[in-house]
């Protein structure tokens, strides 16, 4: 008798066990991606109900985790488990983060509840040592599974920096577990991430990490995955839009892909003067014919939200993904882009206004959560204030920085910010006591939009604006000298590179004393139809074979970010000098060559021979490399009715 229980015993607990797997799964995936220490909110301007534009702000992280939240609680209420995932680049962006680095980032992302994040490149910027702490100190894993830290002493011993997290479902409660094993029958969710493989060509400062092939690693992932019986697999990745469609297209067995790197927010947002991209959760067939692969990606400093719903089948399979991207906007409204309180819309204007904003499609009027509200104005704001300094200018209306031209609902011509900021650079570096020190007339300027991380809002500048937002960056400028056809090459190449629906545009250049039309063939290249530069008065021809002396910043000038041609023309020999202040002095240091070091996943890191030292002493109290910044602050002063005067467009970009 006691044999025929134990048997219906056993068919019983498989039984079971059957029906946990069988059981049609349904997600939420709450996401966000590029926030850039972007902790409070951002100006942005609305359509407003007379069809006139509304000033305003949105986002922030104390808006963030309302909305998380909100998005998780009507989950659960619906019976469905969630995952709240941020597609990486926390760092750089902000005040905040230039005072207080990843300090403040693992306080604030440690009161959001997060799941997991995406090692992003950005995440490089203050070196590996303060990675490896961000990484220790977070709640939640940061996933690169391309990213073999074992030969980096640095990272090796980080157990938080991993390729995968596992999570069992029970009913809407996600549990991170160690392994299959532990699922005690229940389902089981794997979020993998996936980092730059070209990470050495955009952030120098890697150390010893080797970063494999994005599609061959994450394959090898989904199928060692597949292999411990986890059929429910999401990609978190810092790739740009349109690797993550090359991913769906090459990859079998990702259900959804969450994105970050590109500031893709996907979706219609015209309303906001933000655009349309392409459509949020759009369906990849896989390579197999038989999976499909929804992808996902919501902007870009903390303004928005994705929620997405993933419906699978019995056996796992991706069979629906539905939801959008969501717009937090604020209570605030005004006339003008100053929005000063004389500005705010009437009282008797306030309801009709809200009311119009929540009935926009993607738009949630949406409050701040108290507890992170208060934690930034009673522990960072006061510091951060103090930071900003002395005022420098004044403008009325907002200088608009986008990436690519026509993107985020610009013309052809793209950022007016940039144009001001190779401006400033051109008149810097051509000041007698500048050009004294140097010897050397600098005929143009270049950046990349990358560069720049914010817009200059309207009221009042301070230079804290210029170092700590709009240009944070250790910026040394570099000048060298190159050829027409050269600087041709470059051009076409760098923003052929930016052309593919979803590309990082990041690269994208703009100047000043050097202007450009480039059109896009039929095959999505660009070519320059038109390329000329200033000379006094008079704008002329390149001639490919005259020599040009080009200011850059000193990361492009090395071939970093798509710029690799500066580093071809400087491969054996240069005349390159960069510029730094030591100790309130200009200093110069001339190079040799830009050699390349290539590592065994075969990536490319471009290494600058300095003439007589072995790097830039950027690091070292009283030193500045923020030169490109320095350059901004002294043309603002130099130039108070700047924005009073209208510059025309140096950059001109034709799609088809």
């Amino acid at each position: 008798m006691r044999q025929y229980f134990l048997l219906f015993l056993s068919i019983t607990l498989l039984a079971a066990c059957a029906t946990s797997h069988d059981k049609p799964l349904t997600l939420s995936i709450i996401h966000i991606n590029d926030t850039h220490s972007q902790f409070d909110a951002t100006p942005a301007k609305v359509q407003g109900p007379d069809g006139e534009p509304l000033y305003t702000f949105i986002g922030g992280h104390p808006r963030l985790l309302t909305k998380a939240q909100a998005l998780q609680r009507q989950a659960a209420e619906n019976g469905i488990a969630s995952l709240f995932l941020h597609g990486g680049d926390a760092f750089k962006g902000s005040a905040y983060f230039e005072l207080f680095e990843q300090k403040i980032n693992i306080d604030i992302l440690n009161r959001m509840g997060l799941d997991a994040m995406a090692l992003g490149n950005h995440e490089f910027d203050i070196g590996l040592a303060k990675l490896a702490d961000f990484a220790a100190s977070i709640n939640f894993p940061l996933l690169a599974a391309n990213v073999d830290t074992r030969p980096e002493p640095v990272l090796a011993t980080v157990s938080n920096l991993k390729s995968y997290q596992l999570f069992v479902v029970d009913g809407t409660e996600l549990t991170p577990v160690g392994g299959f094993s532990e699922a005690g029958g229940k389902p089981v969710v794997a979020v993998f991430g996936l980092a730059l493989a070209d990470m050495r060509s955009m952030v120098p400062a890697t150390g010893e990490l080797v970063f494999a092939a994005e599609v061959a690693s994450a394959q090898a992932t989904v199928d060692y995955l597949q292999t411990q019986g986890i059929n429910h697999i999401i990609a978190l990745t810092h790739l740009g839009h349109q690797r993550d469609l090359t991913l769906a297209q090459q990859v079998n067995g990702i259900d959804v892909i969450v994105g970050g790197h590109s500031h893709s927010l996907l979706g219609d947002f015209r309303h906001w003067y933000l655009g349309q991209q392409p459509p949020y959760a759009e369906l990849i067939a896989n390579p197999d014919g038989a999976g499909q692969t929804c992808i996902v990606q919501a902007g870009q400093f903390a303004q928005t939200v994705g929620a997405a719903t993933l419906q699978f089948d019995k056996a796992g399979r991706l069979r629906q993904c539905d939801g959008e991207n969501t717009l937090l906007a604020s209570r605030d409204y005004f006339q003008l882009a100053l929005r000063t309180e004389d500005s705010r819309i009437a009282e008797d204007a306030q309801a009709k206004t809200e009311s119009y904003i929540n009935q926009l499609a993607r738009t949630a009027i949406t409050a701040e959560d108290p507890e992170i509200r208060q934690v930034l104005n009673d522990v960072y704001l006061p510091a951060v204030k103090k930071a900003y300094g002395e005022q420098i200018s004044v403008t009325e209306q907002t200088i608009n920085h986008v990436r690519l031209p026509g993107a985020d609902g610009s013309d052809h011509h793209g950022s007016a910010l940039a144009g001001h900021v190779t401006d400033a650079m051109h008149y810097w570096l051509n000041q007698p006591a500048v050009r004294a020190k140097t010897g050397r007339q600098v005929d143009f300027t270049l950046i990349g939009a990358g560069n720049i991380r914010a817009n200059l809002n309207a009221g009042a500048i301070f230079e804290g604006h210029i170092r700590l937002e709009v240009l944070p960056f250790d910026t040394p400028l570099s000048i060298l000298t190159v050829t027409g056809q050269e600087l041709r090459e470059l051009l076409q190449q760098v923003i052929s590179a930016t052309l593919p629906e979803g590309a990082h545009a990041g690269k994208f250049p703009y100047g000043s004393h050097l202007r450009y039309v480039a059109q896009e063939n039929s095959a999505g290249n660009a070519v320059l139809e038109q390329l000329q530069w200033l000379n006094g008065e008079r704008w002329q021809d390149i001639e490919p074979d005259t020599q040009y002396s080009l200011a850059t910043t000193n990361y492009l000038a090395n071939g970093n970010d798509g710029w690799h041609r500066l580093q071809q023309v400087q491969q054996h020999r240069t005349d390159r000098i960069d510029l730094i202040i030591e100790q309130q002095q200009l200093a110069i240091y001339p190079l040799n060559r830009v050699g390349v070091k290539t590592d065994s996943s075969g990536q490319n890191a471009f290494m600058p021979h300095y003439q007589n030292t072995a790097g830039l002493p950027c690091k070292i109290p009283g030193n500045d490399c923020k030169v490109a910044a320095l350059a901004m602050i002294n043309y603002l002063k130099a130039t108070p009715v700047l924005w009073q005067q209208q510059r025309p467009p140096t950059v001109t970009l034709l799609r088809q």
